[in-house]
């Protein structure tokens, strides 16, 4: 395990134990602390996107000439890549659709939603505000909620406990041909049964979100999602 993660799964296990308190507010907190304190976060046991990368098949240009917003969204396990347009604003909500018709709504760069995925997520909720989520100190910890329909069409809710920090240094970060000066962020989140890591590549001037692997089922994993067009 990395140093950042160690210091994510430290911060895991205390900020939830201090949360296990607050029984109205973060019900079971308490319990999930205990789980992974017991299970230390090791890397084999936390979920991460997979390295596979889809040909593109679509180039910069392409994507500019489209006049609209663009980002581009993969599914790794799937193998699977398409540019998706903006193609609806609701307040700090953006919604994305490629021409498989599926759709992805990301709220400052954090997947709130999917349709048109193998299992979707119907709905994601942070404990803190999702514009916070890059500024002030560090690590943060909080919960997360993540509901999807089951095969019997059942709305199935589950709480992930999460730490988010990031490392020390900016980066390079090269997005269809053009560059990006960015720090990664580390997420890690657990419940019992399941963990998983997101990252998150940002401009530390802006908090423009440039490249993100995301999860957002268990069954399909990560999304990798590349912000192509302004």
């Amino acid at each position: 395990m990395t140093p950042l993660n160690k210091l994510l799964a430290g911060a895991l296990c205390l900020g939830l134990a201090a949360c296990s308190s607050e029984k109205e507010t973060e019900p079971g907190l308490g319990k999930i602390a205990l789980t992974m304190a017991q299970a230390r976060l090791k890397k084999k046991d936390v979920e991460q996107a997979s390295k596979a990368k889809p040909t593109p098949g679509v180039t910069r240009e392409q994507m500019q000439a489209l006049g609209r917003p663009v980002v581009f969204v993969s599914v790794p396990r799937f193998g699977s890549g398409v540019a998706a347009v903006e193609l609806a604003k609701n307040g700090p909500f953006r919604t994305y659709m490629g021409a498989d018709q599926a759709t992805v709504t990301l709220r400052s760069g954090i997947v709130t939603a999917t349709r048109g995925l193998f299992v979707d997520l119907i709905a994601q909720d942070l404990s803190i505000n999702p514009d916070d989520l890059f500024r002030g100190n560090f690590p943060k910890t909080y919960s997360k909620t993540q509901r999807h329909l089951t095969g019997e069409s059942t709305l199935i809710t589950h709480e992930y406990a999460c730490a988010i920090a990031p490392a020390p240094e900016t980066q390079t970060l090269d997005v269809f041909g053009k560059t990006h000066t960015v720090r990664q962020f580390t997420e890690l989140c657990r419940r019992k049964g399941r963990a998983f890591q997101n990252d998150y590549w940002v401009d530390p001037s802006s908090n423009v979100v440039w490249k993100s692997n995301q999860s957002v089922s268990k069954e399909v994993g990560h999304v990798t999602l590349q912000r192509v067009v302004q």
